[in-house]
């Protein structure tokens, strides 16, 4: 316990080292203009449900229609531990702030855990830590809390690894706990244990009964949570995604080189390789190997051209998944699999090279030269504007429209991210909204409106919708009074 305490204060000194206007500027700062805006509009929308005994997944954007929280990931493990924060402020965006400090340093503190027991070295454990933690593959996801705060993913793969070595069931029913918590916070990572620890098992294969068993729970846990989530494609085809999407958000063969920055872990990953070693690496290779294929995506691409043969792309794993595995038709960024990659790496070169203090120190030193840091903040103003004190006096049933309404393929589109933020402030529902996933009928609507402005036949439409006020200027408007 002293020694997790003792790493979890290196992880908030690190957390404020990358990314100091967390704790310098918590009240109007985000370290995006747009995705982070949307993170902590949705852990303020999460933790407002649960104090107001809403259904939990209710949003005020994209009304009229339901459960909209669905449209993006749920963030509900983060926005739970962070919960406590309430007491001292409101603000969604020092909250966001403080949550990224504190899952930071737990996403540090549990890696160590990790590597430490996977190296059986507590100097090598440390090495690894630093070299996930400060590696260019990780800060790339900064401005994505979903991915770059992993300790539950961290957690549940250290239970997973010890369970597999010491055969204690005990480790194994932890695994599932912190299992549920990465899924109630971001589905992706979940992805990347199932792809690990299938590896890890293959190299011993045993107690498929027991763990069967001891996952029900954990299953029936699963099922209610992502009732809404499943209930999606149902009720809006177009919520799964084409096969193109995920080719789009691949990387090229190139980019596993430079997109991320990192030729630090790279070069020092092909040094571990002139060193010998008798640690059993094979099942790092193979999620190594398998990660980065999963990151290509369904095709082979090269400098953002898809690769053929006799005119024919040419395959890959991921198109397979995308037909015959769950889930992977609402995914949309397979590049996001180079994070298991990177996993696997830090693995292999903390098994590998030697351990020698100087290099190690040569190696960070390296990484922290190449991060670029620290990162900036990326102002928002704290303080809605004027219109939205007579939007909060509105009655409950109210719905409103804030002109100009833009899709997220719009320039300044941002806007819509920075009004679900103050929509936590007022707490009407309103037309408007940017996250991961839209409604055809919505994006029509929005279309109508930016082609036709509020003619006649969009009023109507919008009276169908429920749409009571419009908001235009700084200046709130009944629907049927008003007039462009």
């Amino acid at each position: 316990m002293r020694r997790f305490l003792i790493t979890f204060i290196l992880g908030f000194f690190l957390s404020v080292l990358i990314y100091p206007s967390a704790l310098r500027s918590p009240t109007t700062t985000l370290p995006d203009n747009n995705d982070t805006r949307l993170i902590a509009y949705i852990i303020g929308q999460v933790q407002n449900n649960l104090l107001s005994h809403r259904p939990l997944f209710w949003g005020t954007f994209f009304a009229p229609y339901n459960n909209t929280l669905t449209y993006s990931e749920p963030f509900v493990t983060t926005a739970v531990i962070s919960l406590p924060f309430r007491l001292l402020t409101s603000s969604p965006i020092t909250i966001f702030n403080l949550a990224f400090i504190l899952t930071t340093s737990l996403t540090f503190a549990t890696s160590f855990l990790l590597f430490t027991y996977l190296t059986g070295d507590r100097v090598k454990g440390l090495f690894a830590a630093l070299l996930f933690f400060l590696s260019g593959f990780h800060l790339a996801y900064l401005p994505h809390l979903q991915l770059y705060s992993l300790w539950p993913f961290f957690s549940a793969l250290y239970c997973f690894c010890r369970y597999q070595r010491e055969d204690r069931s005990f480790f194994l029913h932890l695994f599932f706990l912190f299992t549920l918590f990465q899924l109630a916070d971001s589905f992706l990572p979940v992805y990347f244990l199932f792809l690990i620890c299938l590896v890890l098992w293959l190299q011993k294969p045993r107690h498929l009964l027991q763990i069967f068993l001891s996952g029900l729970p954990f299953l029936l846990c699963v099922f209610i949570l992502l009732s809404p989530y499943l209930a999606l494609p149902r009720t809006f085809p177009e919520a799964i995604r084409p096969i193109r999407d995920a080719a789009h958000f691949s990387l090229g063969l190139e980019e596993i080189f430079t997109q991320y920055r990192s030729w630090t872990i790279i070069l020092t990953l092909l040094l571990a390789f002139f060193f010998k070693t008798k640690s059993r690496l094979t099942p790092y290779y193979l999620i190594l190997v398998s990660a980065l294929v999963l990151s290509l995506g369904p095709v082979l691409k090269l400098q953002g051209r898809t690769l053929k043969v006799f005119g024919l792309p040419i395959p890959l794993p991921y198109a397979l998944l995308y037909y015959t595995f769950p889930g992977f038709t609402g995914l949309r960024t397979p590049s996001r699999f180079v994070l298991p990659a990177l996993l696997a790496a830090v693995v292999i070169i903390a098994l590998r090279l030697p351990r020698k203090p100087l290099l190690y120190a040569l190696v960070i030193s390296l990484l922290l030269f190449e991060a670029g840091l620290p990162r900036p903040g990326f102002p928002v103003d704290p303080a809605p504007p004027a219109v939205y004190e007579p939007v909060a006096a509105l009655p409950q049933t109210a719905v409103i429209l804030e002109l100009p309404i833009l899709l997220w393929n719009q320039p300044g589109h941002e806007i819509e991210s920075l009004r679900s933020l103050y929509s936590l402030d007022h707490g009407h529902r309103r037309v408007g909204g940017y996250s991961g996933f839209a409604p055809l009928n919505w994006i029509d609507l929005v279309g109508q409106i930016t082609t036709s402005g509020t003619d006649p036949e969009v009023i109507n439409r919008l009276k169908n919708l429920g749409v009571t006020h419009i908001v235009k200027n700084n200046r709130l408007h009944p629907l049927l009074d008003y007039q462009e």
